[in-house]
């Protein structure tokens, strides 16, 4: 079976300012444009949990997709895998028809790295530890870098009662 989204040859893979490899536009990507799908095998989440705590894997390259299933890119999976995080992203992950596909959030130049918030989240609800924040700190540079891959837990305002 053919694929319905063309490659239309946006990205390449090259050494990241931020860390390890990154993805880079190879030209001009306008705001909005779908960009790549985030592929890899697909993983029942309670699987990975168990492979991870023996030890058999890690879950560097893995993307949620719902709250069975993730999306491992280190099987199978392709150059999506390397795209960084940053606290000041230029692109975001969307889910359609149980696929991930990234899109630009503004418009990209060319040779420009790609980046989404990852927004992380543990697992297993309610176990974030405060150790959790040195394992997932924030390498990206951004001039308003919250120093972690963690999503941000959002706070309840409280307004004042006028009476």
């Amino acid at each position: 079976m053919a694929d319905a989204q063309p490659n239309r040859d946006f990205v390449r893979v090259g050494r990241s300012r931020i860390i390890g490899k990154g993805v880079f536009a190879k030209r001009k990507i306008p705001r909005g444009t779908r960009i790549i799908e985030y592929t890899g095998e697909r993983v029942p989440l309670e699987n990975l949990l168990v492979e991870v705590v023996a030890g058999r894997i890690s879950p560097v390259y893995t993307f949620r997709l719902n709250e069975t299933t993730v999306i491992d890119g280190a099987r199978n999976g392709n150059e999506s895998r390397f795209i960084n995080h940053s606290c000041e992203p230029n692109c975001e992950a969307y889910s359609f028809d149980d696929r991930m596909y990234i899109y630009a959030m503004r418009d990209i130049v060319r040779g420009e790295e790609l980046t989404f918030d990852y927004k992380l989240s543990s697992a297993v609800k309610g176990s974030r530890k405060k150790a959790d924040t040195a394992a997932y700190a924030c390498c990206c540079g951004s001039e308003n870098c919250r120093g972690t891959m963690l999503a941000v837990k959002k706070r309840i305002r409280k307004t004042a009662q006028t009476g």
